[in-house]
């Protein structure tokens, strides 16, 4: 039998619900922190997490406002090496303007997972290289409000360079 939760090379599927990689568990762990230390319940704020303070992560940070009873995504701050893979910076975008289609509604799809469940989601995806070819990324959200309870941003992380991926729910 096959053990579910050991690392795999995602291939030949991607847009799956993974545990988060070890790049991107660092940040959920920084946020489960905050939300231990803000009471049970309770998502941590805005303030209470500071991306530049994330040091060596903060290059493949990036923020999303969600704006309106949409939840509509706009892109608040974006690290340096996602501007660098991504070709430019989407910064004060909307999601939907910045991404081509496939991976806007991939990102919709996990963002409001996040907010309607008040909990980090991670998921793989692709990205293209340099010359052209696709590769695997884990990205992961976590939500953040200003009082507590209504998710008002979403901090979110891009491992370009995942050296595992475990699925979720045997997805793969």
């Amino acid at each position: 039998m096959i053990d579910q939760l050991a690392p795999v090379r995602l291939q030949r599927k991607a847009d799956v619900e993974i545990v988060p990689t070890r790049l991107a568990s660092q940040v959920e762990d920084c946020w489960r922190a905050r939300c231990y230390s803000a009471g049970r319940g309770v998502i941590p704020r805005r303030r209470d997490i500071d991306p530049a303070a994330l040091g060596k992560l903060s290059p493949n940070v990036f923020l999303l406002d969600v704006v309106g009873p949409s939840c509509r995504l706009r892109w608040r701050l974006v690290g340096s090496a996602i501007a660098f893979h991504e070709g430019a910076d989407p910064t004060s975008r909307w999601v939907e303007d910045s991404l081509v289609p496939d991976q806007a509604d991939i990102m919709r799809h996990f963002a409001e997972a996040t907010i309607r469940e008040r909990r980090p989601t991670c998921h793989s995806g692709r990205w293209c290289d340099s010359a052209g070819r696709q590769q695997v990324l884990a990205r992961l959200l976590v939500p953040l409000s200003e009082e507590g309870s209504v998710v008002s941003t979403l901090l979110g992380l891009i491992d370009y360079a995942p050296n595992e991926i475990v699925p979720l729910r045997g997805a793969a």
